[in-house]
């Protein structure tokens, strides 16, 4: 495991004490000094630490000195926290996580989806039909389950799943990669298809088994890409002993 360095210390502590409560919005950090007394580090690593939060909008620095801990708008609240989810992020605790918030989603979806929403999710799977490329696809895939929790009506679920496709891209693209490479194209679009049919005719039932079969279809396929990729990994270690 890798050694955690200096100013991720700083950067981990501020960020729990925000995350407790410990400290509120609009309230100042513990000083400079202070902090690297706390965690026994020079100021330096305890200005990286900051730099670092204030580079993703958790903290920012005042006239006059002092740090203060943001006070996000409602409709960005849980994206601040983005960063927390971004460590050691397992992509199949992800998937399993889509699994049942997507089948949720959908539901939901189908019973306030408008004439206009319907167009606009049309429009992104006739788009897929003609995309190849994985990094192409990701950004419709996004957009088309994006666009299917907004219609869900709920806001909090929406801004989650913004949040876990924002995970999706910043650290687990790899892994989406590798998932999508093994597909034909024909059966990605089919299943997208297939959900987006079942919201038109406003069945809820059929979206929500269409979207736990197309997660669990992911699921399944990582699992067998990741097994293979252990497996050879370990007979090459075997080979170099």
């Amino acid at each position: 495991m890798r050694k955690k360095s200096k100013s991720q210390k700083v950067y981990d502590y501020i960020e729990e004490l925000v995350i407790s409560g410990e400290i509120k919005p609009g309230e100042r950090l513990p000083s400079e000094a202070k902090l690297g007394e706390i965690l026994n580090v020079s100021r330096v690593s305890v200005r990286a630490g900051i730099e670092k939060l204030s580079a993703i909008g958790l903290v920012s620095k005042k006239k006059g000195g002092g740090t203060y801990v943001n006070k996000p708008k409602n409709e960005n609240y849980l994206s601040v926290f983005t960063p927390t989810l971004l460590h050691n992020t397992d992509y199949l605790e992800m998937m399993e996580i889509r699994r049942a918030l997507d089948s949720l989603s959908v539901q939901l979806c189908a019973k306030h989806i408008t004439e206009a929403g319907i167009r606009k999710l049309g429009a992104i799977v006739e788009q897929m039909t003609d995309i190849e490329d994985e990094y192409d696809f990701f950004d419709l895939d996004k957009k088309f389950h994006l666009l299917i929790s907004k219609y869900s009506k709920n806001r909090f679920l929406h801004n989650i799943h913004i949040i876990i496709w924002d995970v999706l891209q910043k650290t687990l693209r790899s892994n989406y990669n590798t998932v999508t490479k093994q597909d034909r194209s024909t059966d990605r679009v089919e299943e997208h298809r297939d959900i987006y049919d079942a919201i038109v005719n406003k069945d809820e039932d059929l979206a929500r088994i269409y979207t736990v079969r197309h997660l669990e279809r992911i699921i399944d396929t990582f699992n067998c890409e990741y097994n293979e990729a252990y497996l050879e990994a370990k007979e090459k270690e075997k080979k170099k002993q």
